[in-house]
């Protein structure tokens, strides 16, 4: 009950954070593009931070990892609050950073430790959607609670939130004896680089990366989509909403799906789907098609996150989990970064709507992969 829990609170406060920052930004006459490098900053700590934190956590156990996580959120949020310039906000930030880069590894290993394999997929779906939960609660709680308050006082509140989050896990921690020793930890460092010589495991985080490679961009370059086809910025609400809405259904339907079918497969259906949906968003014209697209997007783009997670699982077994996901979370942290650099070039030469048929054909990509899974099994 714990992981899910503070799942729902990293990618919430990871959410709230920006929000809070045009008011910051504005009282310390924050440059645009000083916005625009922490914002980048927030995801590029994935790449820093997700070995090292998988080693932390087969050492020093997940919950103080997570929980340590969490006590920077606090920190942050409360340094954000009492900041008197610029500065204080970029210290804030790097420590928001900082709990995102070591949350996501350690969590999705504890998930794939406590499950089973007849409800990995199920477990992992269930847990990436309070992620989303998060991120429309606390987001919109925090809007509501500055219009009513101030940006400050709202980001005092979520830090003293987090504190007493922090002391609940610090304590749940203390309760438990520490199983894990020093020799355990030699144990673990060793799988890190044995790992790699997994070729099962080599082409499942392949298909992750790729995965997440097509689909980082989208949000990002969707907004520009809907200006460039004439709507009302109003609409670009809209369509986040139904993205999200889209995406809490593909986590727990396809997290479901995974233990009932071939996780390889059902990841080929997901990307072709995707193909053809970013192929029909880039030419639609029509508010009613975009809205239905936004959904469908938002289904399998994000439904791929328990099915990739499962694969994972299975192609290393119980035992490699702490580095597996250590490996996966510093791929997909890369492409994350590097995709809307590579898809930003390809918009300023051929147009916005090449992003989209770009995006499709990484996507299809992806399949390539699941399809070499898929063969070595049979002939296995």
């Amino acid at each position: 009950m714990l992981l899910p829990i503070l799942h729902l609170f990293n990618d919430g406060y990871l959410a709230a954070m920006p929000l809070i920052l045009p008011f910051a930004s504005e009282e310390f006459s924050i440059s645009l593009g000083t916005v625009g490098v922490l914002g980048s900053l927030l995801s590029f700590s994935g790449i820093i931070l997700a070995l090292p934190a998988g080693m932390a956590a087969a050492r020093m156990g997940c919950v103080r990892i997570l929980s340590t996580a969490v006590l920077c959120y606090s920190i942050g949020f409360l340094l954000l609050g009492f900041s008197t310039g610029p500065v204080t906000v970029f210290l804030s930030f790097i420590l928001g950073s900082i709990a995102f880069g070591i949350f996501h590894p350690v969590a999705f290993s504890a998930v794939a430790k406590s499950a089973s394999d007849s409800d990995l997929g199920r477990n992992m779906g269930i847990f990436a959607a309070t992620g989303d939960i998060g991120k429309i609660a606390f987001a919109a709680a925090a809007s509501f609670i500055i219009s009513f308050t101030s940006w400050r006082f709202t980001s005092i509140t979520y830090g003293i939130a987090a504190l007493l989050l922090f002391l609940f896990c610090f304590a749940a921690s203390s309760l438990k004896n520490g199983k894990t020793t020093t020799n355990t930890y030699s144990e673990r460092a060793k799988m890190d680089f044995q790992i790699l010589a997994n070729k099962k495991f080599a082409l499942s985080n392949a298909a992750s990366l790729i995965d997440s490679f097509a689909n980082a961009s989208l949000f990002i370059f969707i907004p520009f989509l809907i200006v460039f086809r004439g709507f009302e910025a109003s609409f670009i609400g809209i369509f986040t909403s139904l993205f999200f809405v889209g995406n809490l259904l593909g986590k727990i339907m396809m997290g479901r799906l995974t233990d009932k079918t071939g996780k390889e497969r059902l990841f080929i259906c997901c990307e072709i789907c995707i193909f053809f949906s970013l192929t029909a968003l880039a030419f639609a014209t029509s508010i009613s098609v975009i809205s239905v697209l936004a959904i469908i997007l938002g289904f399998f783009t994000k439904g791929t996150v328990p099915i990739t997670s499962t694969m994972i699982a299975e192609a290393v077994g119980k035992h490699d989990l702490d580095a597996a996901y250590s490996i996966n979370s510093l791929s997909t942290s890369i492409a994350n970064t590097a995709a809307p650099l590579l898809f930003g070039v390809i918009a300023d030469f051929l147009g916005i709507q090449s992003i989209f048929l770009a995006c499709g054909i990484a996507a299809l990509c992806s399949t390539i992969p699941a399809m070499i899974i898929i063969r070595q099994k049979e002939q296995s």
